[in-house]
C-alpha cells in the first residue's frame, strides 16, 4: 500500500487508494448517487485505521525477534528447510 507522510502524523492513505475504496463504498450501497463526501470520509477513516495498525505491528515485530533471538532471515531460512524435508 502507497503511504505518504502528512505532518498530522504517521503514513496515511494515498488519495488513489482513498478513491478506489470510496469507489467500492459506492458500490456497495447500490451505485446511489449523493454520498460522495460520506463514501470518501469512510473510506479515508478506514485506511487510515489499517494503516496505524500495520505501523503497530511492524513496531512491535523486530522487539518480538529481538526476545526469541531469530531474525527474518533466520526464520525464513528455517522454514524454506522444513519445507524442503
Amino acid at each position: 500500500m502507497a503511504k505518504s507522510n502528512r505532518a498530522g502524523g504517521g503514513p496515511q492513505p494515498s488519495q488513489d487508494e482513498i478513491a478506489q475504496r470510496a469507489y467500492e463504498l459506492y458500490l456497495q450501497r447500490g451505485s446511489v448517487p449523493g454520498h460522495e463526501t460520506d463514501d470518501w470520509l469512510q473510506a479515508e477513516a478506514e485506511l487510515s485505521a489499517e494503516a496505524a495498525q500495520g505501523e503497530q505491528r511492524e513496531e512491535t515485530q523486530p522487539a518480538h525477534r529481538a526476545a526469541t533471538g531469530t531474525s527474518r532471515r533466520e526464520t525464513g531460512a528455517a522454514s524454506r528447510r522444513s519445507l524442503r524435508q
